[in-house]
């Protein structure tokens, strides 16, 4: 083997400290110029904007459609007490969810955090509504955005056609004890319709907002425009507009070297890295939508199966298999829509963090190692520093529709069956309208 004398090693020194200097000299000017540093980060993590819109062949935007669905969303006159509108737990100042722990349905009074219920006989909603922002955007169990994604909690429905009939006939959400006590969904269903035939304005606008099927209505059927297909495809024609693609993040992501600080940029690094948030928040929408048991603490009255408790997906499919397990949600907004989890368990982000860098603790007492999702077993052994900078990176995902028509963001001065459109127009969260 070659072996070097000290003399020998002296002009090699020289130049590794030559070496040293210049490319000292150019770390200084990668720190200062953010473009090689944010190139790098979208680049590495392979970022990616939200795709465009899916929507169903029977379903596409139309304005005429668009403004009936937004009607229908803030109308009480679809719930069984008419007290209560799909905007008064899904409100535009709270995010269009309400940030409470479980949401305060029919026969309640007042808006969000301070909506109290009024009838003793209806108890709260046994999990905590999300955000209809970007619901639009879910994806199914092949990882595609698609028109037919999850919607719920525990996937019960696919896409907001069918979603958008299933709280009126929930007796906590909207049916309460009106409809004469039905409690058939499809009697329910055709309840509310009956209301809408009645009233002139409605039967104008769907005409309007589905011109096809109205040709298609027999003469002496003149209400039949107004069907189960049409009203779901309004509501949802609405809903599938308030998707949200402006925040900081985003723009971020479309190349503004200047939209995360420093702060932000190592929460980035660390939520797809150390913090392993982006196993199941991946993608555009941050959230790969499957069913995984976090093992979160179960509070509220809990659901069927097995009474004080929520076995989540199990509830739907009744396979045990399922128990415990819950969609991952987006987490776009998620600084806008505390408390967390399906129960509501958890006030602040932080909070999340800190659930998931102890190993998911405290958890559900049924809930076992080998029963838990096996990503989310081991602590993630990030420091203050690193949970504080995951949590300001999350806040980059806020954007309450800064890129969308105002319009859609406003509650109705009012609707056509003459009812209060809950609380009148947006007024920052008082709930008493301007």
């Amino acid at each position: 083997m070659r072996r070097f004398t000290q003399e020998a090693c002296q002009p090699r020194r020289l130049i590794f400290l030559l070496l040293l200097l210049v490319f000292a000299g150019c770390g200084d000017d990668d720190d200062s110029n953010p473009v090689a540093v944010n190139e790098d980060l979208r680049e590495k993590l392979n970022l990616q904007p939200l795709p465009p819109v899916m929507y169903p062949p029977d379903n596409e935007p139309r304005q005429e459609r668009i403004s009936l669905g937004k009607l229908l969303f803030f109308d009480p006159i679809i719930s069984g007490e008419k007290n209560i509108a799909c905007g008064t737990c899904h409100h535009p100042n709270f995010a269009f969810a309400d940030r409470r722990q479980f949401s305060a349905g029919v026969s309640g009074e007042g808006l969000g955090p301070d909506r109290v219920l009024t009838n003793a006989t209806i108890s709260l909603e046994p999990r905590n509504s999300p955000t209809i922002l970007n619901a639009a955007m879910n994806l199914d169990e092949s990882g595609l955005v698609t028109h037919e994604g999850f919607q719920f909690l525990d996937g019960r429905v696919r896409g907001l056609e069918e979603q958008a009939s299933r709280p009126i006939t929930s007796r906590v959400e909207m049916r309460g004890d009106g409809f004469g006590g039905a409690t058939d969904r499809a009697v329910i269903v055709d309840s509310v319709l009956a209301r809408l035939r009645e009233v002139p304005e409605y039967l104008e606008r769907f005409k309007a907002a589905f011109p096809v099927e109205a040709v298609e209505v027999e003469d002496g059927e003149r209400a039949s425009i107004i069907d189960s297909s049409t009203y779901a495809r309004a509501i949802a024609c609405y809903e599938r507009e308030l998707v949200t693609r402006n925040s900081a993040y985003d723009r971020y992501v479309s190349g503004d070297d200047n939209a995360l600080n420093a702060t932000e940029l190592h929460g980035l690094e660390l939520f797809f890295g150390k913090a392993k948030c982006g196993v199941c928040h991946a993608g555009p929408m941050f959230s790969d939508y499957r069913f995984i048991v976090q093992g979160v603490p179960q509070e509220g009255g809990g659901k069927d199966i097995m009474p004080g408790d929520d076995t989540g997906r199990e509830e739907h499919t009744l396979d045990t298999r399922d128990r415990y397990a819950f969609r991952t949600l987006t987490l776009r907004n998620v600084e806008l829509t505390p408390p967390y989890m399906h129960d509501g368990c958890f006030e602040t982000l932080e909070e999340v963090v800190r659930f998931y860098n102890v190993g998911s603790f405290p958890r559900h007492p049924a809930v076992t190692n080998d029963l838990l999702d096996p990503d989310l077993r081991d602590p993630l052994g990030l420091d203050d520093e690193e949970v504080d900078a995951v949590v300001a990176f999350m806040k980059t995902l806020t954007d309450m529709g800064t890129g969308l028509d105002p319009y859609l963001l406003q509650v109705p001065k009012q609707v056509p069956s003459g009812l209060t459109p809950v609380f009148g127009l947006n007024d920052g969260g008082s709930g008493k309208g301007r």
